[in-house]
This record gives structure tokens, C-alpha cells and sequence, in this order.
């Protein structure tokens, strides 16, 4: 049944019984609800209708026009609720005819990660994974500032950044997590600084010191996810060993000019291939880096955000992973590669 504004504010007013529902979003409420109204956004009816609604009470539901508040009629008669009401002309027409409403008490984390809950396949739960999490990122560097920034906002709830090192000018043209009057400072308090200006309801742990067998074994066990952006194939091995050892997911990336490799290794499945597996440590062997041969400046961007993206999948559980594969990403020629890779038997992963 559909019925006008007027005709819903009169059944609603002072009723215990017959409840208007705005199924806007959390910034929308923000400028105002209709007074006495029961705010569920369209995206959250089928996680949240059954525990905050109630099938013996009548819900008249509304949204700013029409269109949200018909769709979200549908989703809840799939979910058994039966009486229902469309306000057809919507909150635009509740204002215009100065009906009352009130400013809810709007929880800032519904607003800063709306476009997740709305997000198909994702939504609050996949939103609740990532607040839960720790992450341990090994450098702020070019990798580090990217994937840094981006999982910041996405709200992981922990994050430490181990790093020794310290800003300067010519870290600038890639390393977007630091600025000019950074220059000379730790990357970890330049790092916390602004990943906390970006997002203050997460946890930022700066640790300034080298990684090292000696400090690596606690802050590995400590985590969930480990993501290397080292420079170097020690602290990779290290850091590959050590995540197999506490069978926690690494995610990896290096780049090289033009080119940025990436890869995961999920160490909770037990027949995981390894670093070693896909490049086997050389004696003596390393391999040239942006230090000495370049780099273009949004590569390391372009690696640090796929890390990001990698992290929040294996955390969420949402999406395919590029486990057992090899992302070559070559900005040369625009080019994307995909190489298999397997577990080696005689390696010790």
C-alpha cells in the first residue's frame, strides 16, 4: 500500500506501533530524519532487518524520493516482514510540508565507511573484519606510502610501520605518505603523523628500527598480515621464513623502473609456495634496485596499492588472491602478466 506524507505522519505521530523507517544513508541522516524514525540504509536490510525490526509492528518506509524506500519494500517481504507501507513521496515532500524532524546521533564510522556498506559482496561485515585486524607493514618507503595511506582509510584497526630510515628530498618523488617539511624526520613519526590525520579511529605503531632476527620473530607473531616493502633480499627471505614459521599471509611486491611485480604467499594453508619457491636464493645475489638504476614514481604507487588491495581481501575473505601467481605489471608497454608458480618439493616451507 502506498500512502502520502501527511497520511504517514499522521498514522506514525505518538503511535508505538507504526514506525517510520528511513532507509537513506548515515550521511544523509546527518541533515536530518523524520522525527521518531527508524534509520536502516538499504544496503544493511538483509544483514540487520531481522534484529532491529519487529514482523508484529507496521513500518511505513521512507527515503528521500521513492526509489530506495520501493527496493527496500521488496527486500524485506523476502525476509517475511508483511506489513509495510510506501511513503511514495519521500523526505524531499516531509520537509516541504515542515513536518517535524530531529538530527540523530549519527556514529562517525557509519559515515566514513558508507561506500563499503553499500559495497555488493562486502558491507559491514567484511567492514568489521578490517577494524579487527593488524597489520605489519616493513618500510615506509615507496611501497609503504601507498598501500599505507590506502589501508588507513579502509579502516585496519592496527597498523605498525617498522622503518629506521629517515626523509629526504629525493624519497619525495615517490614516497606520497611524506611531504617536504618532513624532510629529515624518522619516516615512522612522518608515516603516523599523517596516516593519523587521515584516519584517527585506527591505532598507527611506529617502530624506528632496521628489521632484524632480532626484533622480526615478536613483531611477525604479533600481527595477521605481514606486508614487505623492503628493498632488499635478506630482509625478504627473513621475512618470508618468519611468516612460515607463525603462518601468517606475506605480500610482497617489488619494482624495478617501469615494472612492479606483486604476489601473496597465504602461509595458513599449508601447501603454500614461498619466496624461496618462486625465486630461489642465490649466495651473494642481489639484484639491482630503484636506488642505483630508477624507478618511475608512481610504480612503487601503482605496487602499494595492489598490496593494500591484496591485504583486504585475505582479511575480508572477498575476492580471488594472487596466491601461487605472479603480477607483472609493465607501464612500458601498458602490459599486465600473470605467471603461475609452484610449491618446490625441495624447499623447507
Amino acid at each position: 500500500m502506498t500512502l502520502a506524507v501527511k497520511q504517514a505522519y499522521q498514522t506514525c505521530h505518538n503511535s508505538e506501533h507504526n514506525i517510520l523507517l528511513d532507509v537513506r544513508t548515515a550521511s544523509e541522516w546527518k541533515k536530518g530524519i523524520p522525527q521518531g524514525a527508524l534509520c536502516l540504509e538499504l544496503s544493511d536490510i538483509n544483514d540487520l532487518a531481522q534484529s532491529k525490526m519487529s514482523k508484529e509492528q507496521c513500518y511505513y518506509v521512507i527515503c528521500q524520493t521513492s526509489q530506495r524506500s520501493a527496493l527496500a519494500i521488496e527486500r524485506l517481504k523476502t525476509l517475511g516482514f508483511v506489513n509495510l507501507f510506501h511513503v511514495v513521496e519521500g523526505y524531499q515532500e516531509w520537509l516541504k510540508q515542515d513536518f517535524p524532524i530531529e538530527i540523530p546521533n549519527i556514529d562517525k564510522t557509519e559515515v566514513r565507511y558508507q561506500r563499503h556498506h553499500q559495497l555488493k559482496g562486502f558491507g559491514r561485515k567484511a567492514q568489521d573484519k578490517l577494524t579487527k585486524a593488524h597489520v605489519l607493514l616493513i618500510g615506509a618507503g615507496g611501497l609503504g606510502s601507498s598501500s599505507a595511506l590506502y589501508l588507513a582509510a579502509a579502516g585496519i584497526g592496527q597498523i605498525t610501520i617498522v622503518d629506521d630510515d629517515r626523509v629526504s628530498l629525493s624519497n619525495l618523488q615517490r614516497q606520497i605518505l611524506h611531504n617536504t617539511d618532513s624532510i629529515g624526520s624518522l619516516k615512522v613519526d612522518s608515516a603516523t603523523k599523517q596516516l593519523s590525520a587521515l584516519n584517527p579511529e585506527i591505532k598507527i605503531h611506529g617502530i624506528a628500527q632496521r628489521l632484524n632476527p632480532n626484533n622480526a620473530p615478536e613483531l611477525i607473531a604479533n600481527v595477521d598480515i605481514v606486508i614487505d616493502g623492503s628493498d632488499n633480499l635478506k630482509t625478504r627471505y627473513l621475512v618470508n621464513d618468519l611468516c612460515i614459521q607463525f603462518k601468517k599471509p606475506l605480500v610482497y611486491a617489488a619494482v624495478y623502473q617501469y615494472e612492479a611485480q606483486i604476489t601473496t604467499f597465504d602461509f595458513t594453508n599449508k601447501h603454500s609456495p614461498c619466496l624461496r619457491c618462486l625465486f630461489p636464493q642465490t649466495e651473494g645475489f642481489e639484484p639491482d634496485n630503484c636506488s642505483t638504476e630508477g624507478v618511475l614514481g608512481v610504480v612503487p604507487g601503482i605496487a602499494g596499492v595492489w598490496q593494500a588491495t591484496e591485504t583486504i581481501k585475505l582479511i575480508t575473505g572477498v575476492g580471488e588472491t594472487l596466491c601461487s601467481k605472479l603480477l607483472i605489471i609493465d607501464l612500458i608497454d601498458n602490459s599486465f602478466r600473470t605467471i603461475k608458480y609452484f610449491r618446490i618439493k625441495s624447499c623447507h616451507c
